[in-house]
């Protein structure tokens, strides 16, 4: 994760953008045996990778720009009344993908270089071709790893449908990053591999715009947890926006525990705002997360949250 992080902090501290940020962090996690997202991704119920990614900017408008037509792929244009600046965002998305080896790189050819926003399966996956991103045979996407745990998974299939706890320890490990860089964009980017076991065709909230990944002129979000219950709160574009009244930190706790009130499932979210202030908050049995501000690079474990739910 702190390697990760250096590309992304590098990136920065040379003048890129968020965007170039957040994509670079993710595909390097993405590219590491040990992360649920990319190479590392675990099985679906038929031993097979199915892979989602999503990456979404909010950029400022300049004065000089406002003028002229926005790029392809980005139709949206949306104004920050609280700080009297103009934002252009959009967003880019794969789902069910099993033979790109870096789908957040997918994802932001989608926002780039075509006119929607989500593509899924071979459709997506022959869109990748047509700009230039390599394909691999799905078998080259299953390490050993994933498919032990797939195999451990099958044996024990009675006690993982028994209860939450036997799940939780084959673990999700979906990756994402959020960015605000010195010019004022804001980016955001999710990959994941998906639940482990999960049914063929499955498609989480990775994927979805506003629930695993969002950026506005107030900040930006990526979650991980059940996809499910991040997709019915839509748990990233109700954090973001609640940015507008406090602080990354507050918010992140808060919209886990509406979360946790509404549903009662595990997620954990990330949060940048337009000022560089950063928070997190999870309810899992751990999440970590690595951070590069004006303090430096730190690594951190985080304890859960102890809300409970309402009966």
């Amino acid at each position: 994760m702190v390697a990760a992080m250096r590309l992304g902090a590098g990136i920065l501290r040379g003048g890129g953008s968020a965007l170039e940020a957040v994509v670079a962090t993710v595909a390097a996690l993405e590219d590491h045996p040990l992360f649920n997202a990319g190479y590392g991704s675990l099985l679906n119920s038929e031993g097979n990778v199915e892979m989602d990614a999503s990456v979404m900017f909010a950029e400022p408008v300049r004065p000089a720009a406002a003028v002229r037509a926005a790029p392809r792929g980005r139709p949206a244009q949306d104004a920050d009344h609280a700080d009297g600046s103009d934002y252009t965002v959009s967003a880019g998305a794969v789902a069910v993908v099993s033979r790109v080896r870096n789908p957040i790189l997918l994802a932001r050819a989608v926002m780039e270089h075509s006119p929607h926003i989500l593509m899924a399966g071979p459709g997506a996956e022959n869109f990748a071709r047509k700009v230039g991103i390599r394909l691999v045979r799905p078998e080259e996407m299953v390490t050993e790893r994933a498919r032990e745990r797939w195999r451990a998974r099958q044996q024990q299939s009675a006690m993982l449908e028994a209860g939450a706890a036997a799940r939780a320890a084959l673990g999700h490990g979906t990756v994402g990053a959020v960015a605000v860089d010195k010019h004022g964009a804001i980016a955001a980017a999710t990959s994941t591999g998906g639940v482990p076991g999960k049914l063929f065709g499955r498609v989480g909230d990775s994927a979805l715009i506003g629930a695993g990944t969002f950026a506005h002129a107030f900040g930006a979000a990526s979650a991980t947890g059940h996809g499910e219950a991040i997709i019915l709160t839509a748990l990233c574009r109700e954090a973001v926006l609640a940015l507008a009244d406090a602080s990354p930190q507050a918010v992140a706790r808060e919209a886990i525990a509406e979360m946790i009130e509404a549903t009662g499932a595990e997620a954990g979210v990330i949060l940048v705002d337009r000022r560089g202030r950063i928070g997190y908050a999870h309810n899992a049995a751990s999440m970590q997360v690595a951070r590069y501000d004006a303090a430096g690079l730190r690594h951190l474990w985080l304890a859960p949250i102890a809300t409970a739910r309402r009966p």
